[in-house]
């Protein structure tokens, strides 16, 4: 019920910057939304609504909702006029192609369809925290400084390369970043990242640490450390 409140809050303060302030026509974040629309649509007339499904259909239909209450509210920020700062559209641009590769996946069988509704709770996951801003702030599109430390035992270590993709692109090695700076105890690798659930984790050469799943800006807060162990 607080989550909800918190969230109608939200969308009424960015709906009325919104109304005092005419839509600009900006290129790469509109075309995600035109997206995002298209595949939200496609999904629902596949999967029908609540009252008429049941199961995983249902929960599907339930989700594709919730998505679609985010969108909106998403659009609205991004387009009141306000400075949007280009990792935060980078990120929504790819929560779009995910929901684009998603409307693309067969989903006759259970299996599939049970695929299909963790895959849609995941990219849902990521745009709630997209949301969230700190308590009382109306600074919604925002980005998180990310430090990461390499802790072998007790002991921070240096010189290891930090790479990161979005949770929902694990599988997809060209969307895999990394920190523009290597680890160091002295002077922490750093990056900025927008609001959603990440992996992050550690090389040096051949060596891979294991991926770690991290959810940023879940609290609204501004800055995150984190430690990833090293064998």
């Amino acid at each position: 019920m607080k989550t909800a409140i918190t969230f109608s809050l939200l969308f009424l303060s960015v709906q009325l910057v919104y109304a005092q302030t005419p839509p600009e026509k900006q290129g790469q974040e509109h075309a995600a939304f035109d997206s995002f629309h298209s595949d939200l649509d496609k999904l629902k007339r596949r999967f029908g609504s609540k009252t008429t499904s049941g199961g995983v259909q249902l929960s599907i239909a339930q989700s594709l909702d919730n998505i679609t209450e985010y969108m909106k509210f998403l659009e609205s920020v991004i387009r009141s006029g306000e400075p949007i700062p280009k990792e935060y559209l980078a990120s929504v641009d790819l929560d779009a192609k995910l929901l684009k590769r998603l409307a693309g996946q067969e989903s006759g069988s259970e299996p599939e369809r049970k695929r299909l509704y963790e895959e849609l709770k995941e990219l849902e996951s990521d745009l709630t925290l997209k949301i969230t801003a700190e308590r009382g702030s109306s600074d919604v599109a925002r980005l998180v400084q990310v430090f990461v430390h390499a802790k072998k035992g007790d002991q921070e270590v240096g010189t290891y390369e930090v790479w990161y993709v979005p949770k929902g692109w694990v599988s997809d090695p060209s969307v895999f970043k990394r920190f523009d700076r290597l680890t160091d105890p002295s002077n922490p690798a750093s990056m900025n990242l927008a609001p959603g659930n990440y992996f992050i984790w550690l090389r040096k050469g051949p060596p891979v640490t294991d991926r770690q799943p991290v959810s940023i800006g879940a609290h609204g807060e501004a800055k995150r450390e984190i430690e990833v162990a090293v064998p």
